[in-house]
């Protein structure tokens, strides 16, 4: 274009035709020339245009270059000064909530963050109690997700597959108890048979106090406590309350049951888990659904939820009748 009308000699009538013309691209070519100086008015013919010396654009040009250049590096200033000050707000955050060796762990976001961490930092031992069935193994699953419960139960703490898979590398020991219930659960079968696919160890328990994850025995995840909120995770590092936790984990271990890799098919319907024969015992005792829940380490919803199964798979639309059933079965 600016060719154009720099021979406009060699064609007098071509640059009043790109002048005037209607074509956009045309009409923004010519508007950009004369921001850039490379055209200005023509003194000869009023209303049309000459190409100027591009000398003179180039140093337009030139100009908006450097200050755009000189925007930038103040920027980049600006942003390198709010990093380092937001660094050391969070680094004083995270000392004070260290500072008694306890922190809570507050949204999904948060204590990915942290888990993740902690995995990665894993190198001799991971411990896990499993409140309820976890995401397969396969899928990207929150930290503190264990399936599809609903958003008001209890979390529980639980390393990303691919760490687990970084921390076998480096020669952990990933050890493993779920609740005995949990174990008709498909993805709980497949996490679990995942989990000992790749050389980790796995037990199940009639009941698990709480939602548990120990890294080593610097740290230690908590989940799933009664009156907790049940969006946190309490994250413990001190030592002495590590390994007192960690010592609660090897009472459960050492009466816990082992993982029937060989046969791990679904009860039959006149069979009942373990943890299932607990529940009906507790509500023969009268227990209230909260108080069940509680001995069986369990949330209260998905305590009715295994309340609610068995009474179908027993036939009975009341509570009572459940009892008498069960105890002709021979359940209880």
């Amino acid at each position: 274009m600016y060719r154009a009308f720099l021979f406009q000699d060699e064609d007098a009538h071509r640059p009043a035709q790109l002048a005037d013309s209607a074509d956009d691209c045309v009409k923004a070519a010519v508007a950009r020339l004369i921001d850039l100086s490379l055209l200005t008015p023509s003194r000869e013919s009023p209303g049309g245009l000459r190409a100027v010396d591009p000398s003179r654009g180039m140093r337009v040009l030139l100009q908006q270059e450097q200050h755009e250049l000189a925007r930038r590096e103040h920027r980049i200033k600006h942003n390198t000064t709010m990093l380092d000050l937001l660094a050391r707000e969070y680094a004083a955050v995270r000392r004070q909530a260290h500072s008694d060796g306890v922190e809570r762990l507050y949204g999904a976001d948060h204590i990915s963050t942290r888990l993740e961490a902690l995995a990665e930092s894993c190198r001799h031992e991971s411990l896990a109690f499993y409140l309820e069935p976890p995401a397969h193994p396969a899928q990207p699953a929150h930290p503190a997700d264990l399936g599809d419960r609903p958003a008001d139960e209890p979390g529980q703490a639980a390393v990303p597959p691919r760490l687990y898979e970084q921390a076998l590398a480096r020669g952990a020991r990933l050890r493993s108890i779920y609740l005995d219930g949990i174990v008709r659960d498909e993805a709980t079968r497949s996490h679990a048979l995942w989990t000992v696919e790749h050389r980790g160890e796995v037990r199940t328990a009639p009941s698990l106090p709480m939602g548990l994850l120990i890294v080593d025995t610097t740290a230690a995840v908590v989940g799933g406590l009664p009156g907790e909120d049940p969006e946190s995770v309490l994250l413990f590092s001190g030592k002495p309350v590590v390994l007192a936790v960690r010592a609660l984990f090897e009472a459960y271990w050492d009466h816990s049951n082992r993982f029937p890799c060989d046969d791990f098919g679904e009860a039959q319907a006149d069979e009942v888990t373990p943890q299932e024969r607990k529940l009906l015992e507790l509500l023969a005792e009268g227990l209230t659904d909260g108080a069940v829940a509680r001995a069986l380490g369990i949330s209260v919803r998905t305590e009715r939820r295994k309340v609610a199964e068995l009474m179908d798979r027993l036939g009975v639309s009341s509570r009572f009748a459940a009892g008498v059933q069960a105890t002709r079965r021979r359940w209880i």
